[in-house]
């Protein structure tokens, strides 16, 4: 029963599905692009950023159409209600949205810290990275008041969408601009 829920959000991609792929995909490309660059530059810091940016993108692309969250909750729900805590899962749910927004917190000063020196376009793209994170943590989140917001089974683009497709666009612009702007100076 459970992988027949899943199978059923995969089947259910919508334009804006589609749309957001062909996005972090366009976005993969130009990651690798200036991750291309930074190696003939030399700037090695750079370049990592760039690859695990260009994996990540690529990861996010094909969850768009795997819906690997639904997985996750569909797993959680069983798993809750095989071991008598489904009446919690509230709670349960609270502290995994919480731990993953302190991590996220947690990433984001780490990545601060390791990229002030970096190229500026680099520190653009954790712009677009720390929007596309905010949407997964208020998708990881799922409580109905929020997915209403978000506009989970609205028609073509919602606001989730809206904001997901702006964290991509800036991450793309910021690694399309790369090669073009100066070096910090170090």
């Amino acid at each position: 029963m459970m992988l027949n829920e899943w199978k059923s959000a995969v089947a259910a991609a919508d334009l804006a599905d589609w749309v957001t792929v062909g996005a972090y995909l366009i976005a993969a490309f130009a990651c690798i692009r200036a991750s291309s660059f930074a190696w003939l530059t030399r700037r090695e810091r750079d370049r990592s950023f760039w690859r695990l940016t260009t994996a990540l993108l690529i990861f996010l692309g094909f969850n768009e159409l795997l819906d690997l969250q639904a997985l996750l909750t569909v797993l959680g729900r069983e798993h809750a209600k095989a071991n008598g805590w489904y009446g919690q899962h509230r709670q349960v749910q609270y502290i995994f949205v919480l731990t993953l927004a302190l991590l996220g917190v947690l990433a984001a000063i780490i990545t601060i810290f390791l990229t002030r020196k970096a190229h500026a376009s680099v520190r653009v793209a954790l712009i677009g990275l720390g929007f596309i994170g905010l949407f997964v943590v208020f998708r990881a989140a799922s409580f109905h008041h929020l997915d209403e917001l978000l506009g989970r089974k609205a028609p073509l683009f919602n606001w989730g969408s809206m904001q997901e497709l702006l964290g991509i666009a800036i991450v793309a612009m910021a690694a399309l601009t790369y090669p073009r702007m100066r070096r910090p100076k170090r």
